[in-house]
């Protein structure tokens, strides 16, 4: 996630949601609990959010970081976008041969890639601005994500898992139906230009926890009415707590009328008290593994196709005594 937000409710560095508690089984807790068992919830896929950093990486260090997710379970990631684009700091992206290393690695690990799009920072005073401002965002990020798809060479790689707006939605922006329905015709357009260069269109959701008159359940309704999205639903654990889970309930609801196939995201980091109230400076850690488990056992019995963490990088590759616990917590 962005570094800088304008909403209180967004994180930066990381942030995503999802649905409601489940009690654990006894017999999963029972086996979790014996000494070198790694838990039974699965991991399908886990995101990557690169930054400027990752620019230095070498093939060591993509390798490193896909053979850990690869450890976990895990047979997909998500590159949560390619670059940023109008941040502080100026423009940057990943370069073809930053992203061929990240192929190769995750090719020979048997883990599939769905690429994000160039994050366009405007879109946080977008959203806040006023219908003008947003309709010219929409035009002018539309076409830019247009010129860069049909450039982008990763639909012919073998490891390629299809497309992922690197942008998140929830109800508190988007309660006006006149702004939904510009922002849906903005997402079929971002969808229709993806599509036309192979695979699907994924884009992550959340309940924000902002007072609107807004319905996260409604919008959904109005999006995939029009849009054939892969929706990516946030538990928001990391931030809000288990709580944030019933929250959810309605969007499942929605999915499982619809028919629509829709991934889970579990936060292994949890926010500490010292983050800035308007989620300009985000202080966090790994979480602790009993919460986490009760999020996975959730994200199992959700309906969702895939259950992906967020992230093996960093909550579980850093050099933390938290991290280092969720490590020997899952074998690794």
């Amino acid at each position: 996630m962005p570094s800088n937000r304008d909403d209180p409710d967004l994180l930066s560095p990381c942030r995503r949601r999802m649905l409601r508690a489940a009690l654990l089984l006894p017999a999963a807790a029972a086996i979790a609990s014996l000494p070198g068992c790694s838990p039974p919830e699965r991991v399908d896929g886990s995101f990557l959010q690169p930054w400027r950093s990752h620019l230095q990486w070498s093939p060591a260090d993509w390798q490193r970081s896909v053979q850990l997710a690869r450890r976990l379970g895990c047979r997909q990631l998500v590159l949560q976008w390619s670059g940023i684009l109008g941040g502080d700091d100026g423009d940057w992206e990943l370069p073809e041969t930053s992203l061929r290393m990240l192929f190769d690695a995750a090719g020979d690990a048997g883990v599939r890639v769905r690429v994000g799009l160039p994050f366009e920072q405007r879109w946080w005073r977008a959203m806040g601005g006023d219908d003008a401002t947003l309709q010219a965002f929409f035009a002018d990020s539309l076409e830019r994500a247009r010129q860069w798809l049909a450039s982008a060479p990763w639909p012919r790689s073998p490891a390629f898992g299809g497309w992922y707006l690197p942008y998140e939605l929830e109800q508190y922006h988007w309660a006006d139906p006149t702004r939904q329905q510009w922002l849906a015709r903005w997402l079929h357009g971002l969808q229709q230009a993806a599509a036309a260069q192979g695979g699907d269109c994924a884009v992550s959701t959340y309940f924000s926890r902002l007072p609107t008159q807004g319905d996260l359940a409604a919008l959904w309704e109005t999006l995939l009415a029009q849009v054939p999205l892969r929706p990516m639903v946030q538990d928001g654990v990391g931030v809000a707590g288990l709580d944030n889970l019933r929250q959810l309930q309605p969007l499942l609801q929605v999915f499982a009328r619809r028919g629509t196939s829709f991934d889970a995201i579990v936060e292994l980091f949890r926010e500490l008290p010292g983050s800035a109230p308007d989620g300009s400076r985000f202080e966090g850690e790994s979480a602790d593994f009993a919460r986490i488990r009760q999020q996975l056992q959730w994200a199992r019995g959700s309906g969702a196709d895939n259950v992906l963490v967020y992230a093996v990088d960093p909550w579980l590759s850093q050099d933390t005594p938290q991290a280092e616990a969720l490590r020997r917590r899952w074998g690794l």
